[in-house]
């Protein structure tokens, strides 16, 4: 059994693979290592190559031609069924992960006792080569969508890195739950696997060095699809716990204000709390079923208010500015107060009540 296993997901990158599997030879000549390719049918016929350069150079190198499947992070998948190391690593064939870094994780992780060592972009020692702000956005936003409706991605500075290593005895257990969408494999690995030690590793990002780059709508698309499939649409059903509070909160208004001809303004505040115990139940029982057992009931639902605090005031002060200093409509202020403290609620409820 070789310490390292190196999976490389390919597609079109016969121009870059002699060069990344010379390197990987003259980087780890002192490491018992595989490399397994794993390559989509590529039209350019890099699985060709790959053979040959196994066959008559390189003896640590496997190659699997994937026919009617495609997807970086399936690829992946499979590589990690073939890798027969101790460690597993993942990285790109177009050179924008430095092989070089390769030793650092490793030793790291046999340091460290880690199950995961990344390879981070975003601590210090880290960065970009070549990247345009727009790119840069991108990716930052990626992360902020990331960190926001998975608890998990916030353990790494950079998770939608695809440079890492994993401990086998990891993937072992959770192998088989696995089931990634698109590009970003690391994340499917940090909410299924849940590993016990995580340690990231500062590398520089380089410049593909041939061909094109496989980032379009397609993939941003798949990103936040998985994202979602990740967080189990947790934050859409949170949206819809969240509207039918706000029938319950334009019900209690309509009550208290329209029949009883209590003042608007004293009237909204019960109609908040209507709302806020209307949202406890259908997100305890349907949102977040099963996650904070550990607490009661009512401790849940103590815990629920001074989560929502925020939220409520925010939502309480744009209700009082839009009716009292605009004159705007009661229901059309509150529908902007609900909506204002929507977000902070949802991440009180995901990170604070029902924390995994």
């Amino acid at each position: 059994m070789p310490r390292l296993s190196i999976v490389i997901p390919t597609y079109n990158e016969r121009e870059n693979l002699p060069i990344l599997l010379e390197r990987l030879e003259k980087t780890l000549h002192n490491i018992d290592f595989e490399t397994i390719v794993v390559d989509d049918d590529s039209p350019d016929r890099t699985w060709e190559l790959a053979r040959e350069l196994a066959r008559t150079k390189y003896p640590w190198l496997r190659v699997i031609r994937r026919v009617g499947e495609r997807g970086l992070a399936s690829a992946v998948i499979r590589g990690f069924s073939e890798a027969r190391g101790e460690y597993v690593a993942v990285m790109d064939a177009d050179l924008q992960h430095p092989p070089e870094v390769l030793p650092q994780l490793l030793k790291t992780a046999l340091e460290e006792k880690a199950d995961i060592v990344i390879a981070s972009r975003y601590v210090r020692g880290g960065g970009v080569e070549g990247w345009s702000r727009l790119r840069l956005l991108i990716s930052k936003t990626a992360t902020l969508i990331a960190y926001l409706l998975l608890p998990e991605a916030r353990r790494t500075s950079d998770p939608m890195s695809g440079f890492f290593l994993v401990k086998r005895k990891l993937l072992d257990k959770c192998i088989n739950s696995l089931k990634p969408r698109g590009y970003k494999i690391l994340l499917e690995i940090l909410v299924k696997c849940k590993p016990d030690k995580i340690v990231d590793v500062p590398y520089v990002f380089r410049r593909r060095f041939a061909g094109k780059s496989k980032l379009g709508f397609r993939t941003t698309l798949d990103y936040i699809i998985h994202v979602l499939e990740l967080n189990q649409y947790r934050v859409l059903k949170n949206a819809v716990v969240g509207a039918s509070g706000l029938i319950v909160l334009w019900s209690t208004l309509y009550l208290l204000s329209d029949i009883l001809n209590v003042d608007p303004l004293l009237a909204y505040p019960a109609a908040i709390e209507a709302s806020i115990i209307n949202n406890f139940f259908w997100n305890d029982k349907l949102v977040f079923r099963g996650r904070g057992r550990q607490k009661s009931l009512c401790r849940r639902l103590v815990e629920y208010h001074g989560a929502v605090a925020l939220g409520a005031a925010t939502n309480y002060a744009t209700f009082t500015l839009l009716y009292t200093l605009f004159h705007i409509d009661k229901y059309i202020a509150s529908l902007v107060g609900v909506l204002a403290g929507f977000t902070l609620n949802y991440l009180a409820s995901e990170h604070g009540v029902w924390k995994p």
